[in-house]
């Protein structure tokens, strides 16, 4: 089975969101230093994957490598927040990318046989971390 072009796209959108929902966090001190932190890097990656998820069906792993380049600079990111209240919500973010990650891993090495429903419960699931980690961050 092959992933559908809807399928597709709800990713890419659940992803592409990420790094804007965090584009949101002002200058200042503490909570505010810490949405600046987990920016960080994540824009300039956002058409990159964007532009790999989009290609997904004709090269999954390329898409694979892509998505897997954003989630280790997010965790990277994460591991430099030290206030509480964001990074509780981001370690939850974290995890939750680090599973579509696997999810889309899965995916890339035989879309035939791939489980698509893991596949867009792992992508809510980002959409929904990164939607509470937004919530913090403005």
């Amino acid at each position: 089975m092959r992933i559908s072009r809807t399928k597709t796209t709800s990713l890419i959108g659940a992803l592409a969101i990420t790094g804007l929902l965090l584009t949101g966090c002002a200058g200042g001190q503490s909570k505010a230093d810490a949405c600046k932190v987990l920016e960080s890097g994540l824009t300039d990656l956002q058409s990159e994957l964007t532009s790999s998820l989009s290609d997904a069906a004709t090269d999954p792993e390329g898409a694979s490598e892509a998505l897997q380049t954003v989630s280790d600079k997010f965790s990277d990111n994460v591991s430099k927040v030290s206030n509480d209240e964001v990074k509780k919500v981001a370690d939850d973010a974290d995890k939750a990318l680090g599973s579509l990650v696997s999810e889309f891993k899965t995916y890339s090495k035989d879309p035939a046989s791939a489980d698509t429903t893991a596949l867009t419960d792992a992508s809510s699931d980002v959409q929904d971390t990164f939607l509470a980690l937004s919530k913090v961050c403005n």
